[in-house]
């Protein structure tokens, strides 16, 4: 297939790439080492986007994204029907793991199950959309409560915990994050003790992976791709069955 791409477009794209992986002002030279570009084509492209809002030209000569780009997140956040995002992860945990997934958002200091998918078990932790909790020290309210801020746990987020709110079941909850890197909610496997080892290597590289494609599609930059095998292991190892500190 031909390409068609235009090469003005790729340029502009590729000078605004630049500032999602650095937090700080970029100067000329650094946007010319970050895009290959030279410096001459940056700042010609540089005033258009700095008429359009979509970068800041500071006083001492760096660039920042400007607040167009916050309201362009702004429409993507509006724009995005949830439940469809969401469906297809939830979807895919249950068949993973033949437990309930869920969804949860934080409203002030509860916990709300925004959407869930039970397990195919007569045996199961049932849960209904809509259904308010407080936010406890299970591994859902610890993730709500912290989101994605220390402590971590085994150098990961994943929270896991057991007969916290009742003796019978354990759960596991990892972030999902969106744009700006905001906590969204956070995304639970629960089932039966006896049953259901959140400590499995396969489950907690199945949940990352989950994470991982709704805070994409929630607009964060977190995740580039989906956790591998190898590095949730190296990274997000199995915890204890009881409550995650």
């Amino acid at each position: 297939m031909p390409d068609r791409s235009v090469s003005a477009a790729e340029r502009t794209m590729t000078i605004l790439n630049a500032f999602l992986t650095h937090q700080n002002p970029l100067s000329l030279t650094e946007l010319e080492a970050c895009t290959g570009l030279f410096k001459s084509v940056i700042l010609r492209y540089m005033i258009t986007l700095v008429r359009e809002s979509m970068i800041r030209k500071n006083p001492d000569g760096t660039y920042q994204l400007g607040t167009k780009v916050l309201k362009l997140a702004h429409a993507y956040e509006q724009s995005v029907d949830r439940l469809d995002i969401i469906k297809p992860s939830l979807e895919r945990l249950v068949a993973a793991s033949g437990e309930t997934a869920s969804f949860y958002v934080r409203e002030g200091e509860t916990r709300i199950c925004l959407f869930r998918h039970n397990s195919p078990h007569s045996l199961r932790v049932s849960l209904r959309q809509g259904d308010t909790m407080p936010l406890d020290e299970t591994s859902t309210g610890q993730v709500l409560r912290h989101g994605g801020g220390a402590p971590r746990v085994d150098g990961c987020d994943i929270r896991q915990t057991a007969g916290l709110l009742d003796p019978l079941t354990t759960s596991i909850s990892i972030p999902v994050f969106g744009a700006g890197e905001t906590l969204v909610g956070a995304l639970t496997l629960s089932g039966p003790i006896g049953r259901f080892d959140p400590s499995g290597a396969q489950i907690r590289r199945r949940l990352s992976e989950e994470s991982a494609r709704l805070s994409a599609a929630f607009g964060s930059s977190r995740y580039e791709t989906p956790p591998t095998a190898e590095r949730e292991a190296g990274s997000c190892g199995a915890g204890s069955r009881g409550a995650v500190p």
